[in-house]
């Protein structure tokens, strides 16, 4: 017999109530924000999005793979974060 698993996640908002398979933002019970696009989720402490925020904000998209240095140091602060 599988065994289930509760939802302890908070949701802030969805694209199309009831539609669980729609695009969602929510905190999670470790008070990371979680933002799921297109059935994949990003969950993230809000300093770290700030950070994200900061970087696009920066970011000149005419230079060459700038799109990969974002997902490098995303994947670094994740790798951090779990140790």
């Amino acid at each position: 017999m599988e065994q289930g698993y509760i939802n302890t996640d908070k949701e802030l908002w969805r694209e199309k109530p009831g539609d669980y398979y729609s695009d969602s933002i929510h905190i999670t019970e470790h008070s990371e924000i979680g933002i799921s696009c297109g059935g994949h989720i990003v969950a993230a402490p809000l300093r770290n999005w700030h950070k994200v925020g900061e970087m696009f904000l920066c970011v000149n998209p005419n230079l060459k793979r700038w799109k990969w240095k974002v997902a490098m140091w995303l994947l670094a602060i994740k790798k951090t974060k779990e140790g």
